[in-house]
């Protein structure tokens, strides 16, 4: 698809990352990125279960043609934190509004990296938690009525002998320069019907709170699509997922980091250099991932891993490891 000009990308970047939910996006026009100033220290997190409707149900279908909405990739600019040398999980903030979140892979410690739209740094966060292998990072619901949290996916097994893996769920921080340090944390272990498999991706259900692990198999393998319901996580005992879909792949593809935008309807997976797209058609996912899914543009990276969908939107950001990687943006034009 034709690239639209710097001046109308670098508006559309402040317009979809700094939405808020419920407004709209085309309201105003501004050629400047949001630009946060500092604020207090982050709050604490509460521990109960998420609240999740006795019956959800799938808000109205993304535009027609969604598939065919997307421009070509365009830096909005370059992370600026020495210590982010290794991304592996981002989310965009709703809650804050111009904020990226970003955590490195296995040895980066129990830390999440708050950027600007722009890759400005805004804190880092020590989070009271272990760090084995964090692969993937989710914003989601949780057991505060409209508030946002930050779920952290230790969930990387090269080796293929843990026994279970290991969800983190905070309340989204606030971003602030000086940083913090996180102690209210839940822990909820997860474990597949058999036990060996190694994952990168993980996503969380907006219309649920359930929370979706897909796996990294051998080269040539199916991806494998695991799902823990919202309603058994528990801090206490070790939740079995249950198989819902798989997601064949060619020979030196892998699924690498996924994504679902704020409403619930569309849903991303990413490879090193490929993003694959779908419309959810229902609750359970089963029949959404039981068709080819389309492929959306991506850029050129050094070894991407992370991608996520921006505040209120389609649009999606992606980034790569590395030492000041990019942060890539590929706009929608429904947003």
């Amino acid at each position: 698809m034709k690239l639209r000009t710097n001046t109308v990308i670098v508006a559309a970047v402040a317009l979809t990352l700094s939405a808020c939910a419920g407004t709209d996006p085309i309201a105003t026009t501004t050629g400047e990125l949001t630009t946060l100033a500092p604020v207090a220290t982050p709050t604490s997190v509460t521990t109960q279960q998420p609240t999740t409707t006795a019956t959800p149900t799938l808000p109205p279908a993304p535009p027609s043609g969604i598939c065919r909405s997307y421009d070509e990739p365009v830096s909005t600019g370059a992370v600026t934190n020495g210590d982010v040398t290794e991304t592996s999980g981002i989310a965009v903030s709703q809650t804050y509004p111009g904020t990226i979140w970003l955590h490195n892979d296995s040895g980066g410690g129990a830390f999440v990296y708050a950027a600007t739209t722009e890759g400005d740094d805004m804190g880092a966060f020590e989070i009271d938690a272990s760090a084995f292998d964090w692969e993937d990072m989710a914003i989601g619901p949780g057991p505060g009525p409209g508030m946002d949290y930050l779920y952290l996916g230790d969930i990387g097994d090269n080796l293929h002998f843990r026994g279970a893996i290991t969800i983190y769920r905070i309340v989204e921080p606030m971003p602030d320069p000086a940083g913090g340090f996180v102690t209210d944390v839940a822990r909820f272990d997860l474990a597949y019907p058999d036990p060996g498999y190694d994952a990168e991706s993980m996503l969380v259900d907006p219309v649920t709170g359930d929370i979706l692990i897909i796996t990294k198999p051998s080269s040539g393998d199916p991806a494998l699509i695991f799902r823990a319901a919202a309603t058994e996580l528990s801090e206490d005992a070790t939740t079995e997922m249950t198989q819902i879909g798989s997601f064949p792949l060619d020979s030196g593809l892998f699924v690498t980091a996924a994504d679902i935008d704020r409403t619930g309807r569309v849903i991303v997976f990413r490879g090193y250099n490929q993003v694959w797209l779908w419309e959810r058609v229902d609750i359970e996912f089963s029949e959404t991932f039981a068709v080819e899914p389309c492929r959306t543009p991506s850029t050129a990276e050094v070894q991407g891993e992370a991608i996520a969908f921006v505040s209120g939107g389609y649009s999606y950001v992606t980034i790569s490891e590395g030492s000041s990687p990019d942060i890539n943006l590929v706009t929608s034009i429904f947003d």
